[in-house]
C-alpha cells in the first residue's frame, strides 16, 4: 500500500513576552497621607488665646504686637478694638482705663463694661474696627509685622475662625471643641476672623506686602462702603450674610 504523507505540524511558539513594565502597586499609606493633607488644607483654622506654642496663636486679637495710631500706642489689636468701642459710645473714663490696661483679662473686662453700648450699633461698627486693627498689625513696615503677615499667608485660603465662647460678634460664641460639635449655622458673626481674611485679600490685591499706606487706603475704602442695614443680622445677633 502506498504510504500516506502526513502534513508537518507547525511547531507552537511560546507566547510573546509583554514589553510593558509591570505596574507598581499603590502605596495605601501614601494615598491616605495625601488625602489627609488635602483634608487639612480645607479645614478651618480655629484660634482664640495667643498661646505662644500654638501655631495659630498669632492670629488672636490678644497677641502682643505694639503699633501706633494717631500718636496713641496700642499693645495688641484687641486693645485697639476695645478703645475704638469706648470712643464710639463716648465712654471716656473707660477709654482711659483701656489705654492704661496691661493684661488681656483687664482689657476683656473693660470692653464688656463700656457704658452706653447699643448692640446693633456695635455690630455695624465692629467689622470696620476689627479690619483696621488687623491692617495695622499685619501691614506695618517693621520686621515683626512682616513676619506675622508671612505666617498669615502661609495658611493659604483656609477659613479663619475666632473661637471665643464669650463673644458671638467678634467671634463665633463657641470654643474650638464646641464649634466642631455644633452646626455651622449656629456660629456667631466671626467678625474678627473675617477681618483677617479681608487683610489677606487686600495684600493679594496690592501686591506689595510692605506698602502699608496703599493697603490701609483700600481697607478704609472698603469700610466706607460696608452695609449699615441692621437686617443683615438675625435675632441672635449673628450675621445672616457675608460682607
Amino acid at each position: 500500500m502506498p504510504k500516506v504523507k502526513r502534513k508537518a505540524m507547525a511547531k507552537s511558539r511560546p507566547p510573546a513576552k509583554s514589553k510593558s513594565k509591570p505596574r507598581t502597586k499603590a502605596n495605601p499609606t501614601a494615598k491616605a497621607k495625601a488625602a489627609a493633607d488635602r483634608s487639612a488644607e480645607s479645614e478651618p483654622v480655629f484660634f482664640c488665646d495667643p498661646i505662644t506654642s500654638s501655631e495659630e496663636g498669632f492670629l488672636s486679637p490678644w497677641w502682643r504686637y505694639r503699633f501706633e495710631v494717631k500718636g496713641v500706642t496700642y499693645k495688641k489689636a484687641g486693645q485697639y478694638i476695645m478703645a475704638e468701642k469706648a470712643r464710639a459710645f463716648g465712654d471716656k473714663k473707660t477709654l482711659q482705663k483701656i489705654l492704661e490696661a496691661e493684661t488681656t483679662e483687664d482689657l476683656k473686662s473693660l470692653g464688656d463694661n463700656i457704658n452706653g453700648v447699643e448692640q446693633k450699633s456695635w455690630r455695624r461698627r465692629a467689622s470696620r474696627i476689627a479690619r483696621n486693627a488687623n491692617v495695622y498689625k499685619f501691614t506695618s513696615d517693621d520686621t515683626e509685622s512682616r513676619d506675622l503677615l508671612r505666617r498669615l499667608k502661609n495658611l493659604g485660603d483656609r477659613e479663619l475662625v475666632f473661637a471665643d465662647p464669650s463673644d458671638a460678634t467678634l467671634g463665633i460664641g463657641f470654643s474650638v471643641a464646641e464649634a466642631k460639635e455644633v452646626d455651622k449655622v449656629q456660629w456667631g458673626a466671626n467678625v474678627f476672623g473675617k477681618s483677617l481674611d479681608t487683610v489677606r485679600n487686600l495684600v493679594k490685591v496690592t501686591g506689595k506686602t510692605a506698602n502699608a499706606t496703599k493697603t490701609r487706603k483700600r481697607a478704609q475704602a472698603a469700610s466706607d462702603h460696608r452695609p449699615s442695614d441692621t437686617s443683615i443680622f438675625d435675632q441672635g445677633g449673628r450675621l445672616s450674610v457675608n460682607w
